[in-house]
């Protein structure tokens, strides 16, 4: 088993979705794309597009891996 198998084992088992990071986020099924994991990813949930005025993308997405709260 390696890291990213690892890591994706325990996210499932304590309901994340994937990893975050600043204006990053991973979903299980493609984590660590750039292939180098960075030690301070957090596991996070799946929530919506915060909106062009705070995605990087400029609101060109769907879904960010962030906190998951009562106001999203």
């Amino acid at each position: 088993m390696n890291l990213r198998e690892i890591v994706a084992e325990w996210l499932k088992e304590h309901g994340h979705d994937g990893l975050y990071y600043d204006n990053c986020g991973c979903k299980i099924d493609d984590l660590m794309p750039c292939d180098e994991p960075n030690i301070d990813c957090k596991a996070g949930k799946i929530v919506p597009c915060p909106g062009p005025e705070i995605c990087e993308a400029g609101g060109d997405c769907d879904w960010h891996i962030g906190v998951k709260n009562d106001r999203t």
